[in-house]
């Protein structure tokens, strides 16, 4: 998930580099403007999401972890399996 956002921050990053050379021939454009702030606060916001992705992560990785089968198995161990 944290590459999609990535990904997502990058097309926002390059989109508001756009709307900014658009203004800088009408600088006066309202929907420029609001375009302009709203890609700005949806940058910060997708940014915000990124930095509590990790955590998020290891989180979700720590209760992998603890279901993880505690028996090591080798060659010629007897088990019983459901047929």
């Amino acid at each position: 998930m944290s590459e999609d956002l990535a990904k997502q921050l990058a097309s926002y990053k390059a989109q508001l580099q756009q709307v900014e050379a658009a203004l800088s021939g009408n600088g006066e454009n309202e929907d420029l403007l609001k375009l302009k702030k709203d890609l700005q606060e949806v940058i910060e916001l997708t940014k915000d999401l990124l930095s509590t992705q990790p955590s998020e992560t290891l989180a979700s990785s720590d209760s992998f972890a603890s279901t993880q089968p505690t028996h090591s198995w080798k060659v010629g161990d007897k088990c019983m399996a459901v047929w």
